[in-house]
């Protein structure tokens, strides 16, 4: 498997996190940042984004690729007090609470949460911890779900046979102007994470790769800039190792497409500072990825 890094770098529009190892932990959790993205409290809230108020509903069926069981049964919970500010910058808290006022703080579903105050946007909840550790931020940040936020990373390996050089497959997203990563991106409700796998790679750079013909390479936990205590990347990592053929189908095939605005093929060589400073953990899967390979 994989040698993974587990230390949280800082994403560019989060708070500055708080150093976890210079606190007691009821210290740190008094002082650290609590954060959601705007975008997580428009009104109403994204499609792709669950609840700011979780439910027991929210976490009963969630399964952790880290643990490979229920989180209810091998994550851990902290009861948390939060604040959550309207991306509309007034006092009037969303139709979540709302309902949750009116209905009480219990239900048939059995009900997590209790709300403070329908005026400041203060709740509480037990929320799950990142097993990790503590990031130096609360909350969700720009993750659209509570705990494991599954994803699907395709590692697409080519020989260039005229220099005798492995070159792997890359994008370049706006939001991370300027670092190249995998293609890939999140799972969809109900969606097999091999399905994930081949349509995000369709979708950002338009190569179409029968999954039958990958290998498996790592499931689990990615670090990832936008992780926080309470909501953190995991990921499927699948290798297509390409023959010339398709080498020459891909060159003629790829664009950008979906959240890629750019791809391309870089050399895989430790002297190359955009394979060296690939997003995350990318390197580390590919370089396993060349282990499983030259095998």
């Amino acid at each position: 498997m994989p040698n993974i890094t587990y230390i949280c770098d800082t994403h560019k529009e989060y708070p500055k996190r708080l150093n976890p190892n210079k606190y007691f932990y009821t210290e740190y959790k008094e002082l650290r940042p609590f954060y959601f993205h705007p975008v997580l409290t428009e009104i109403p809230n994204p499609e792709w984004s669950e609840t700011l108020v979780p439910t027991i509903n929210d976490f009963k069926d969630k399964i952790s690729y880290i643990t490979n069981d229920y989180i209810l049964n091998s994550i851990f919970f902290e009861y948390c007090d939060y604040y959550i500010d309207n991306a509309d910058g007034n006092d009037n808290i969303n139709e979540d609470f709302v309902s949750l006022m009116e209905n009480g703080n219990t239900n048939e579903n059995g009900n997590l949460i209790e709300v403070e105050s329908i005026t400041d946007n203060y709740v509480s909840g037990m929320l799950p911890c990142n097993p990790f550790g503590p990031t130096g931020i609360g909350g969700r940040g720009l993750l659209g779900k509570w705990g494991p936020n599954h994803a699907a990373d395709p590692i697409v390996i080519t020989l260039d046979s005229c220099r005798n050089v492995y070159q792997l497959l890359v994008i370049e997203r706006a939001d991370t102007e300027g670092v190249w990563a995998l293609p890939g991106g999140m799972q969809d409700t109900n969606e097999c994470i091999s399905r994930t796998v081949t349509r995000e790679l369709k979708e950002e750079t338009n190569l179409i790769l029968d999954i039958e013909h990958a290998q498996f390479i790592y499931s689990g936990y990615v670090n990832d800039p936008r992780n926080t205590d309470h909501a953190w990347m995991e990921t499927c990592v699948y290798l297509f190792n390409i023959n010339e053929e398709q080498r020459q189908l891909l060159l003629k095939t790829i664009k950008a497409g979906d959240d890629a605005t750019k791809v391309k093929l870089i050399d895989i060589n430790e002297y190359n500072e955009e394979y060296t400073n690939l997003y995350a953990n990318h390197k580390e899967f590919v370089d396993y990825s060349l282990k499983v390979i030259n095998k």
